[in-house]
């Protein structure tokens, strides 16, 4: 089988047949190659070390891959797979304070949910509107922001009034049988549906404690957005038949009549309307709204949909769309950079430099600031004019860093200045590691993409990852100072294996600085004082070979004295 090939093959029948219902999908589902790229999928994912209620993770499984895939495959083919609860944690949410609960299936279900989506995927790309932008291949914020920023500079002038949309708890109370119902109209493999019924009734452990789950697709399953998509599709058609999908003389005609045109973004559960009505239409489109998401089974939120004129502008993925005065003297659009993002950017970077973390490596405490700069200015360079945010924040990012090394060291701001300001790049630095600015990253305007299907195309397969400041590395070690122990005991024993073992990767050759370690030469276990076993003269550096074996016989040694 040609994995790549297939799925283009079902998006291609699904575009061209509307009406088409997929039979025989289950075949796939059990086959092993098909396995094979699912569990390849899950093992790039970045939360394959995360177990589920079982414990295991990913390195449990590549101890007896073919064993596993064998045993997926034959209790799919015998219908006996069964989902387990999923185990309940809960993560901060991108631009907001609360946290929203995630769902973490275990290893297997991952597996068989990946499968599920390479096989469903292809069929909705299809079928979902233009306007859906989250959780989708080849889509980003960006895309979206991009639709509506460059549509309010054409004839933005005319859009008054805004319409922020959020469905409350869309992934936990999307009904059941209503999700499956949408999904026959495309699937007729009974199997599929029945699979994909077991992981929506699965339930959730918590503590301890099993809830049944009774409606919604738990978030943190790997199928979970596209059924939302699927289900949430029927929103989006409803603003397509009733206001986007008009001509240019349907929606002249409707501005004679009195009548307002819309411009409409989706993102998951979060969708902004723009009016050129009045807001009394404005304000019926959003009752309207709340209509169709009831008869849905789904609650619009009082709380978060907000009716906004475009001069007091919207917050939308993080962004503020906001009609303002330019220095022509004419009303133009923008989209700039929320203060709220600004002072939580600042919040995390002065909380990575606290006076606590002084103990951490300069270069771990570079190497996570430049993280977080580069995400976040990545994230805000297609705004209007982010320049000027940038360079107030690099003044603030720089001084933060100077005076965290200051407090480090015990030394001045001068000669902090002398040994660690880098003049030529006019940042501060630690032998080859520079610290990134923001004033470092130029603004980039915003484009807007034709849209197509990513299948029939065959287009790369790219999808979108956020920065999520709660989950990003402060630059705090295990163990303090580490990094920086090491560069300095490589700066004085050179990158030479110290050990040169049997299977030893130097055999006398240095080695890049990237391919060694430093070590203990006498376990660290073995001191009474942990800082004394730190001390230079106890490191020693070896290749990665020695180092494990190394570790290996320090571990068995301990064993036998206790």
């Amino acid at each position: 089988m040609d994995v790549r090939e297939m799925p283009r093959r079902l998006s291609h029948t699904a575009a061209k047949d509307p009406e088409h219902q997929f039979g025989d999908l289950y075949s796939l589902l059990c086959n092993e190659v098909w396995l094979r790229v699912a569990v390849h999928h899950v093992q790039q994912n970045k939360g394959s070390e995360t177990a589920g209620i079982d414990g295991k993770t990913m390195a449990n499984f590549r101890g007896n891959v073919d064993g596993y895939i064998e045993e997926l495959k034959t209790t799919l083919k015998a219908e006996t797979f069964e989902p387990c609860p999923v185990r309940r944690v809960y993560i901060p949410k991108p631009h907001s304070e609360k946290k929203r609960p995630l769902g973490v299936p275990i290893l297997f279900d991952r597996i068989v949910q990946e499968a599920l989506r390479m096989i469903l995927e292809p069929i909705w790309e299809a079928d979902l509107s233009v306007h859906s932008y989250g959780c989708r291949p080849n889509r980003s914020t960006y895309d979206a922001i991009a639709y509506m920023g460059n549509r309010l500079k054409g004839n933005g002038s005319s859009y008054q009034w805004v319409i922020e949309g959020d469905i409350k708890s869309s992934f936990d109370t999307i009904p059941h049988r209503r999700l499956i119902k949408a999904v026959k109209k495309r699937v007729a493999d009974r199997k599929i549906r029945d699979l994909l019924w077991k992981f929506l009734r699965a339930g959730v452990m918590h503590r301890g404690q099993f809830a049944e789950t009774l409606t919604g697709t738990p978030q943190g399953g790997i199928v979970s957005p596209l059924l939302a998509n699927l289900y949430l599709d029927a929103m989006d058609k409803y603003m397509e038949s009733k206001y986007l999908q008009l001509s240019e003389s349907q929606r002249s005609r409707r501005r004679e009549q009195g009548k307002g045109n819309v411009l409409y973004v989706r993102y998951a559960d979060d969708f902004v309307v723009l009016c050129n009505g009045t807001k009394a239409e404005a304000q019926d489109m959003k009752e309207a709204l709340k209509t169709v998401l009831e008869h849905m089974g789904l609650t619009l939120s009082e709380d978060k949909t907000k009716l906004t004129h475009i001069t007091e502008g919207c917050i939308f993925l993080g962004y503020k769309i906001i009609r303002e005065i330019w220095t022509t003297g004419k009303m133009v659009p923008k989209v700039l950079i929320p203060d709220s993002a600004i002072t939580k950017n600042r919040h995390k970077v002065r909380g990575m430099l606290a006076p606590h973390t002084s103990k951490d490596s300069v270069k771990a405490k570079i190497i996570a600031l430049n993280s977080v700069t580069n995400g976040w200015c990545q994230y805000y360079r297609v705004t209007s004019d982010p320049s000027a945010v940038f360079a107030k924040r690099r003044d603030e990012l720089f001084w933060d860093m100077a005076h965290w090394l200051g407090r480090k060291w015990e030394r001045s701001i001068s000669q902090i200045m002398k040994e660690y300001y880098d003049p030529q790049r006019n940042t501060l630095r630690v032998q080859t590691f520079s610290m990134i600015l923001p004033s470092d990253h130029k603004a980039k305007r915003l484009l807007t993409k034709t849209w197509h299907n990513p299948y029939t195309a065959k287009d790369a397969i790219i999808r979108e990852k956020l920065l999520v400041y709660e989950s990003a590395w402060s630059g705090h070690e295990h163990r303090q100072g580490r990094m920086d122990l090491r560069d300095e005991a490589i700066a004085l024993k050179g990158t030479m294996c110290a050990i040169n073992g049997p299977d030893c990767e130097s055999k006398g050759v240095p080695l890049h600085p990237s391919e060694v370690h430093g070590d203990h030469i006498i376990a660290r276990s073995r001191f009474k004082n942990p800082k004394d076993a730190d001390r230079i003269g106890n490191i020693q550096i070896v290749c990665t070979n020695c180092h494990r074996a190394k570790t290996k016989n320090d571990l068995r040694v301990l064993s036998r004295m206790r």
